[in-house]
């Protein structure tokens, strides 16, 4: 019998395939654009630069109190919420086809002996809080821009925000009928996850001031490099821009993601590609500073993850793309 010889044409080499093109895209085109680029750079406001830096580490510590409040204060908020929060948004922009963000669960388990099940808790329901959050803004963002798009177009952008703002609700309805119609072992599985969409107060509080310590990021980010946007703008940046984050298609250090949020929101906003494009690279570039310096922060502290948890997060990482693909 012939052994089965390997698919290279599966979604999963052709996703990973994508990754690399999309970042081999993006780097050829800041070569090309590498004048324009390197013009902003020299431009940068420096004030902005560091504001945009203090509002990236105050959506980090809104993250890390928000993870205390999930876990309901079995992470403490240093050590463990913090160097957790750092080290999980490092990996999440820096890996392709948004493998990273599968890495909590280990990273917590090697800080803090969380338990795999707690542990994804804890994500699941922070990407819940976080779509939730994300669909309040845009619906302020569709009611208050003065940006000039359709009523239909409006309508649909709020429709959509309204939709996401309530993602808990249909969340919880989906858990609980599934748990009724589903065999015994898959209810007990269910019942494991079906506090997730129970939203208290203080986490909608900290999601929200994660999503507008981004705007002010995004904000900063833009004035940084010569943008002249009010806070009106970056929170219709964002909106734009979140879609996109959710498409698992993505190249290296979030190539292709960013730049296309930006280029898309900021056509809407009347800015040509052309410019949109730079100011993209500039931005990706000022964001992309601030993930290595918190990155190096985190090794400065003494972050060392044993080799027994080393192997423990690639299994975890290998079993989880390896249900993706079954489940393809």
């Amino acid at each position: 019998m012939r052994p089965a010889q390997p698919n290279f044409l599966s979604r999963k080499h052709l996703s990973v395939f994508a990754s690399f093109l999309l970042a081999v895209m993006i780097a050829a085109i800041a070569f090309v654009k590498s004048d324009s680029l390197i013009a902003s750079l020299k431009n940068i406001n420096i004030c902005w630069a560091v504001a945009g830096l203090g509002c990236y580490w105050i959506n980090y510590l809104f993250r890390s109190m928000r993870f205390c409040t999930i876990s309901e204060n079995r992470l403490q908020l240093w050590p463990d919420a913090i160097k957790s929060t750092c080290l999980h948004g490092l990996a999440t922009y820096m890996l392709p086809f948004r493998a990273g963000d599968l890495t909590l669960p280990a990273i917590l388990k090697s800080i803090n002996n969380t338990s795999w099940i707690e542990g994804g808790r804890i994500l699941i329901k922070s990407r819940i809080l976080d779509v939730s959050s994300m669909g309040i803004l845009m619906i302020c963002a569709a009611a208050l821009t003065q940006v000039r798009i359709s009523f239909t177009l409006r309508l649909g952008w709020m429709g959509v925000g309204i939709t996401m703002m309530i993602s808990p609700l249909i969340i919880s309805w989906l858990l609980s009928s599934g748990s009724r119609k589903s065999s015994l072992a898959l209810r007990n599985i269910i019942l494991k996850f079906e506090t997730v969409s129970a939203i208290k107060q203080n986490e909608v509080v900290q999601s929200l001031g994660i999503w507008m310590a981004i705007g002010g990021c995004l904000f900063c980010a833009a004035r940084a490099v010569g943008l002249s946007l009010g806070p009106g703008d970056a929170i219709f940046l964002i909106s734009v821009q979140f879609p996109l984050q959710l498409i698992p298609i993505q190249g290296f250090a979030n190539a292709g993601n960013h730049e296309g949020g930006w280029i898309a929101a900021l056509s809407i906003l009347g800015i040509p590609a052309s410019s949109g494009l730079v100011f993209a690279l500039a931005s990706h570039a000022l964001v992309l500073v601030s993930y290595c310096r918190g990155w190096c922060l985190c090794l400065s502290e003494g972050i060392r993850l044993s080799m027994a948890d080393t192997k423990h997060s690639c299994f975890f990482i290998v079993f989880q793309l390896k249900v993706s693909h079954v489940q393809r």
